[in-house]
């Protein structure tokens, strides 16, 4: 261990949030989440790019350029639009070339499920695939973004957009700023401890739970420490200070350019706003939020302990409380309380929870075989749970939860 890390640690021995960021740094994997560092963009530039598509070639396919300009300055045969749209996008946000459209912008837009991309064949190609896109076409979300006829609906919308772009990670900070004595979060708690979450270091996966007590207990130091934990982990991550290739360095103005990005992304979540004086990410709360007043607030804490309640299960260090139907899925806010209820509601251990996640929060049809619980997605995926093991809950409930999740599959299907 370096001097400096030894430092960190003296800077107060009894702090576990202090241990766990000098363990963090430590690892190859002390960025945590990582979504989309260098595309930085807003809703208004989304929807501009989704209308151009639209009003270029609709619903249908659209043929893209394959290779470089510099290898073809050309376009072919079938690129014309895409030339074209290119340069309108270009006029009304002032960037945009044909290589950064298809190889930057189109791929966070797959991810975003606002489009899908094709293979020559016209084959529908899944956001990660390898080899040649050579169409792309709008998704029914981009549709549905397009034709939202208020604020509030087009935000809703695009919250879930930027949720399956960031594999559900807005709900998570949601879920955490909720359970915060001051439901606020800072940029440094949000690149220290927020993007740890659900994240594995030394086998040991880092819940939610865990997240919340670091933070809290970060917070409970005074200024003078704080400052000096920033000051130390920043000098620490200095990539002089190491030898070899990428991985085995550590780059703090990398890893805040990349927190900065995922707070630009959680501002524009219907969940969200960013206060520039305080520098702090609040949840909103008003006309255009899925909370309309401080009482709707609150009552979705008041859920959570109505699980506990109805389900006679106390909490259980290494479990969380999982939607089974994500909030984002909501179209209005009467649909967003019914999604945040406690019959929506699983109490899952953080390995099943992290599965779930990795599959970008999809697993959202709930069935039973016996006592253990499932969680299917829609091309049959499934996480099963074992009752005790990974779930906790009253088997009487059964009935009573599946009902409930056929109920919201049939209010977003």
């Amino acid at each position: 261990m370096t001097q400096i890390l030894q430092d960190i640690l003296k800077i107060d021995e009894s702090k576990e949030c202090i241990k766990f960021l000098v363990k963090r740094v430590q690892s190859e994997n002390y960025r945590g989440v990582q979504i989309s560092q260098h595309n930085r963009y807003e809703q208004k530039e989304i929807l501009i790019i989704l209308q151009e598509i639209y009003n270029l070639c609709g619903e249908n396919y659209l043929q893209i350029r394959t290779t470089d300009l510099s290898k073809r300055p050309q376009n072919i045969n079938g690129e014309e639009i895409y030339a074209k749209l290119t340069h309108n996008i270009a006029s009304k946000i002032g960037r945009c070339t044909q290589d950064s459209l298809r190889k930057n912008i189109f791929v966070d837009m797959h991810r975003m499920g606002l489009i899908n991309r094709f293979n020559a064949k016209k084959k529908a190609l899944s956001p990660f695939e390898n080899g040649m896109k050579k169409y792309i076409a709008l998704t029914p979300l981009a549709i549905e973004l397009l034709s939202a006829k208020d604020i509030f609906t087009r935000n809703i919308l695009y919250t879930r957009a930027l949720e399956s772009l960031m594999n559900g990670f807005g709900e998570e900070i949601l879920q955490i700023v909720l359970e915060l004595n001051k439901p606020y979060l800072t940029i440094y708690e949000l690149l220290f401890f927020g993007t740890f979450v659900y994240q594995t270091l030394d086998s040991h996966i880092y819940t939610r739970e865990e997240i919340i007590e670091f933070i809290k207990e970060f917070r409970a130091l005074s200024k003078f420490p704080q400052k000096l934990v920033m000051e130390k982990i920043k000098a620490y991550c200095n990539p002089s200070n190491f030898s070899g290739d990428k991985t085995h360095k550590r780059d703090f103005h990398n890893w805040i350019n990349e927190t900065q990005q995922i707070l630009t992304l959680l501002a524009q979540m219907a969940y969200f706003e960013w206060n520039r004086k305080e520098q702090r990410l609040y949840i909103r709360v008003g006309r255009e939020s899925v909370y309309a007043n401080n009482v709707k607030l609150k009552r979705s804490l008041v859920q959570k302990q109505h699980y506990f309640t109805q389900h006679n299960v106390v909490k259980t260090k290494g479990f969380e409380l999982h939607h089974v139907v994500p909030l984002c899925f909501a179209k209005t806010r009467n649909e967003f309380l019914i999604l945040d209820d406690w019959q929506n509601l699983v109490y899952i251990d953080a390995y099943s929870h992290a599965q779930i996640t990795q599959n970008n929060n999809a697993n959202v049809r709930l069935s039973f075989d016996e006592n253990d619980a499932i969680f299917t997605d829609f091309n049959d995926n499934s996480v099963c749970c074992k009752n005790n093991t990974n779930i906790k809950y009253d088997l009487s409930k059964q009935e009573i939860m599946f009902d409930y999740n056929q109920k919201l599959l049939g209010i977003n299907s």
